[in-house]
């Protein structure tokens, strides 16, 4: 299982290529893995612990670096960073969220896919 971050330039209206993103994952708040990476041309980043399993009740935290991106573009952004806190409550399935930022704005949405949908 997975956890897929996609990130929408709202500004453009393209994929955001080069956001960095770090994943941090650990149970009972306590912060046990840490993952990051940038997103690709397609605006996206996925995370795949090792052992290839999220883990049921764990919650992993994503981080999105707006000011670096928007920095990279000659924009001064408004937002450092965003974060969000993602509550695994199924091992089947993965997790998608998409990101429309701007330096000013951001929305958030997200897509639990079991196995099923997949067909």
């Amino acid at each position: 299982m997975s956890i897929t971050v996609t990130v929408i330039d709202g500004v453009s209206g393209h994929p955001a290529d080069g956001v960095e993103v770090t994943v941090v994952g650990g149970l009972a708040g306590e912060q046990t893995r840490r993952m990051g990476g940038f997103t690709d041309p397609q605006g996206n980043f996925i995370y795949a612990p090792e052992g290839g399993s999220l883990v049921k009740g764990e919650c992993y935290t994503v981080e999105l670096d707006i000011d670096r991106y928007y920095a990279s573009l000659g924009i001064v952004a408004g937002y450092k960073q965003v974060t969000i806190l993602v509550r695994v409550v199924n091992t089947q399935e993965d997790y998608r969220m998409g990101m429309l930022i701007t330096p000013f704005a951001h929305a958030t949405w997200s897509v639990r896919l079991s196995r099923v949908d997949r067909r």
